[in-house]
């Protein structure tokens, strides 16, 4: 049997409390949900095979997941049971992973496969995070009309400077997108986009290509500035490094069909081994 012990999500304006998905929508402005890590490797992975999530007893015999525990360098976890610890993006969770090196370390992209052998001592599993579009919808328009941004409110000021201008000159939409609070809001996002822009001009320590596997997941190509951590879905996506570089690699998108087919075509094709129905395999072989 598997437990999965991962702290609830919640919204940033009430930490305390557990979020619960609501009827109506949530006003604007009323919060933005944290611990994603917890809905996709916690709830969406619990419900798929079965685990126990959070369970309060009978779990000592159990594989037991831990999925980014919040615990300060300066403090010590209890693991029980046949325990692994998820870091996800958890960088800080090394010093817990060199203080219990019997525990099988579970990370979530192939460069941290890399980053972390370097620096634990501990055995690592290469679990991928699976993508968000589970009844495998596809992307049936003829043109590129938009194109999406989707992260945190903090995040899009360091989109490059005149990317709307430019897009407007094309006509082409951008939406930014930052307010999901369950799986569906997330597949509403990419069922509306053309084409995805991914713009991180910062450095991680731990990083994966969801973003970009989510997008696959529906036929979409994805132009980001590039990272290492996207090399694992190399030619599912298109790398840039300047604006104008992006910029180039847009118009080539929008006006040759057969290349946006190329890139699609491959995208669908590789997303099927970021299916929850293929992770969740990877899970169940865990001892």
């Amino acid at each position: 049997m598997i437990s999965i012990f991962a702290k609830p999500t919640f919204l940033n304006i009430n930490p305390s409390q557990p979020f619960k998905q609501r009827r109506r929508p949530i006003p604007e402005g009323r919060g933005q949900l944290m611990r994603v890590s917890s809905m996709i490797r916690g709830d969406q992975i619990a419900d798929k095979i079965g685990a126990k999530l959070n369970p309060k007893k009978e779990y000592e015999n159990d594989v037991c997941i831990y999925v980014k525990p919040m615990v300060r360098k300066d403090e010590d976890f209890k693991f029980e049971g046949r325990p692994y610890l998820d870091i996800v993006d958890g960088h800080n969770l090394g010093h817990l992973a060199k203080k219990h090196p019997e525990v099988k370390v579970i990370v979530c992209s192939q460069i941290d496969m890399e980053t972390m052998a370097g620096a634990i001592p501990n055995d690592i599993i290469f679990i991928p995070q699976h993508h968000c579009n589970f009844k495998r919808i596809k992307r049936r328009r003829k043109q590129i009309t938009t194109v999406g941004v989707i992260g945190t409110r903090g995040a899009f000021p360091l989109l490059p400077s005149g990317l709307e201008e430019a897009l407007k000159e094309r006509q082409i939409q951008l939406i930014k997108f930052s307010r999901f609070f369950s799986r569906k809001d997330i597949v509403d996002f990419y069922k509306r986009i053309d084409v995805q822009l991914v713009w991180r001009p910062y450095k991680k320590i731990l990083s994966n290509p969801l973003k970009l596997v989510n997008a696959m997941s529906f036929g979409i190509p994805t132009i980001a500035l590039d990272e290492d951590a996207f090399q694992e879905i190399e030619e599912c996506y298109i790398p840039v490094g300047t604006f104008e570089e992006f910029l180039e690699r847009l118009d080539e998108l929008r006006d040759d069909k057969k290349l946006y087919q190329t890139y699609s075509d491959r995208c669908l094709k590789k997303a099927e081994y970021y299916h929850i129905d293929n992770v969740a395999e990877m899970y169940k072989k865990l001892k």
